[in-house]
């Protein structure tokens, strides 16, 4: 590995590293890292520096460390969460798992978004519909401009607005690891984000359910546009997963 450049915060850089190398199998679980001693001096730095890193690995689940024992390399299979969708899917892992993992992820995705979409038809003030209805009109415009950018990072807040207007703490603790685990995948792979011509439609028919309490029709509207692109997103996935943005030619 090479000297990180100044300014750099060396702990995360390392435990960038190691994960990739777990996540690729090129520490495989069961194995014990090396020591202290010989990382550090891998990477040219301290043990205080380097245990920082082993401190991340550890709460990403990715390594135990046990006194007398040293750090062993976990089953992340088994131990991870979905913070590690993005770095995971960074790694170049083969494409069917891929497309796998995320033909798994996508309809959790979508109950939990679901659920939040109920929560906000029964729950929403009128100040919750008026932040709604403001980023759906600056989302449909956006689309207008044929802006997938912009797009693709106000749909992130509309989420963070539908599931505000629930008033559920545990919807949204629920929500954040699977809605920023998304949000990374499209920050690194952002030709997957699918502009659905539906997407105004989606938006505006949400935005009334919610104005109106039609759980049903905001359900149905939900399903109806999830259907359809999470369909040309595994479609994306199975031709292959384009390179991470900065890492093209």
């Amino acid at each position: 590995m090479d000297a990180p450049p100044p300014g750099t915060n060396i702990a995360a850089t390392i435990y960038r590293d190691l994960r990739r190398q777990i996540l690729r199998g090129e520490l495989p679980p069961n194995e014990r890292l090396p020591g202290e001693r010989e990382l550090a001096a891998k990477y040219g730095t301290n043990r205080n520096t380097l245990r920082e890193a082993v401190r991340k690995l550890e709460q990403a689940r990715l390594v135990t460390v046990r006194h007398g024992q040293g750090v062993t390399v976990c089953d992340f299979r088994q131990t991870g969460t979905v913070e590690l969708l993005s770095p995971f899917l960074q790694t170049g892992p083969e494409p069917a798992e891929v497309a796998q993992l995320l033909e798994d992820i996508l309809p959790a995705r979508l109950m939990v978004i679901e659920y939040a979409t109920r929560l906000a038809v029964k729950r929403a003030n009128d100040e919750d519909q008026k932040r709604i209805r403001d980023i759906t009109e600056l989302l449909i415009a956006a689309f207008e401009r044929g802006d997938p950018k912009v797009v693709a990072h106000g749909f992130h807040r509309w989420l963070d607005a539908l599931i505000d207007a629930g008033s559920s703490v545990a919807v949204r603790w629920i929500a954040n690891p699977l809605l920023n685990a998304y949000r990374d995948l499209l920050d690194q792979f952002p030709t997957l984000w699918v502009l659905d011509p539906t997407f105004p439609e989606h938006l505006q028919e949400v935005l009334k359910a919610v104005e109106e309490g039609d759980e049903n029709r905001a359900i149905e509207a939900t399903r109806a546009y999830y259907r359809g692109v999470d369909t040309a997103l595994l479609e994306l996935v199975q031709r292959g997963l384009p390179p991470p943005e900065g890492q093209r030619p």
